[in-house]
């Protein structure tokens, strides 16, 4: 992955604008797209890849963006299949090098069961990334909602139809986040003393703190109500796709695309109701093949979320720029004192170091002094 220093943060409104530009130039030219084909019409060929999405219906598509990980994609079909009503549309948007994802769809046992419309596409080039294959997917999906789902999502019995009733329910959901049992806990002593620091004035599930923190939802005890609130966790939300078209994933928010989730959430809140949908459950077994190194993951996530902090707290910005210093800044402190702590350390000193290489490209950063006008 390439090294890269914080470039200057450009205001949303033109970074979205170059990046949907982008999209839809790799789509008429079809330059990026390796292969697409859907069932159950069969294969189309490369030539006919539409230059416009298709006019929605009412329906649930299901979109996954994947790769090189196969077998955990294979595990979250078995999980689709088992789904009751079945999903309407299957989108899976594959960046990997090689064709094993796409024999592994194929050969899938479920195979054509899996929805009543399974959309295959591969992708390269400006379109491989989690940002851009999601919007590749806004664009092939021909239903009124559409659930993300990271591939290694294990879904429980029910989690689609739970999803899509807080949806049909209430018509100002825009967005419904799943509950995702294994992870649920407890506010943990970290998060505890975060709270008697003040870097976040509370620890209720789903808030976005003037520090640029998001509290967990799954610090939320086990509910089947929904419960509203500022933002959803990308790998397991469904939202209305007409909204998600038109405001479009923030491709500016590249490499592993740390904090993309945040920022698409706070886009879609301005357009109705963010909720958790209790009754929604799966399961997130984690692999973490195909992902950067800590280094890059800790360097990634403060970068993306100081441009989101930046974006979203214009009014008093220069207090808002110190609190965010603050909060990460201390947050940083207390993780390098827990590193006296057993277990994994040689990686999470690699996260610290990606941290404080913000920090060292912060202080000679022309757009950070800019921002804190």
């Amino acid at each position: 992955m390439a090294d890269q220093r914080i470039p200057p943060v450009v205001r949303r409104g033109r970074v979205a604008t170059g990046a949907r530009r982008r999209l839809e130039n790799a789509v008429a030219g079809r330059e990026c797209v390796v292969a697409w084909w859907h069932w159950p019409e069969g294969e189309v060929e490369h030539s006919a890849w539409p230059s416009e999405p298709p006019v929605l219906q009412p329906g649930v598509a299901v979109a996954v963006c994947t790769y090189k990980r196969p077998a955990s994609l294979a595990r979250f079909m078995d999980s689709l299949a088992g789904q009751e009503p079945a999903a309407d549309q299957l989108i899976i948007v594959d960046a990997s090098p090689d064709e094993d994802t796409e024999l592994a769809v194929r050969g899938h046992a479920h195979g054509r069961g899996l929805a009543r419309c399974v959309t295959y596409v591969r992708v390269r080039g400006p379109l491989a990334g989690l940002t851009p294959q999601r919007n590749v997917a806004l664009h092939v999906a021909a239903y009124d909602l559409i659930a993300f789902f990271d591939d290694d999502i294990v879904l429980l019995p029910g989690c689609l139809a739970a999803l899509a009733r807080a949806h049909r329910q209430d018509p100002e959901v825009v967005g419904a986040g799943a509950a995702i049992q294994n992870e649920l806990t407890a506010p943990t002593t970290l998060w505890r003393v975060r709270r008697a620091l003040r870097i976040v004035p509370t620890l209720t599930p789903g808030r976005y703190s003037r520090s640029g923190f998001q509290i967990p939802w799954h610090f939320l005890p086990p509910t089947p109500d929904t419960v509203e609130g500022e933002w959803l966790p990308g790998g397991a939300t469904m939202w209305r796709t007409e909204p998600a078209r038109s405001i479009g994933f923030h491709e500016g928010l590249d490499g592993y695309a740390s904090g993309e989730d945040l920022e698409f959430s706070l886009q879609m809140r301005r357009r109705g109701r963010l909720v958790s949908a209790g009754a929604a459950r799966l399961l997130h077994l984690q692999d973490w093949s195909a992902r950067p190194d800590a280094v890059q993951m800790g360097y990634m996530g403060l970068r993306n979320l100081f441009y989101i902090h930046q974006e979203w707290h214009r009014a008093h910005r220069a207090f808002d720029t110190v609190y965010f210093l603050y909060g990460y800044g201390l947050d940083t402190l207390l993780r390098l004192a827990a590193l006296a702590r057993p277990g994994n350390v040689g990686v999470r000193w690699q996260f610290i170091q990606g941290r404080l290489r913000f920090f060292r490209e912060f202080i000679g950063l022309p757009g950070a002094r800019e921002l804190s006008r």
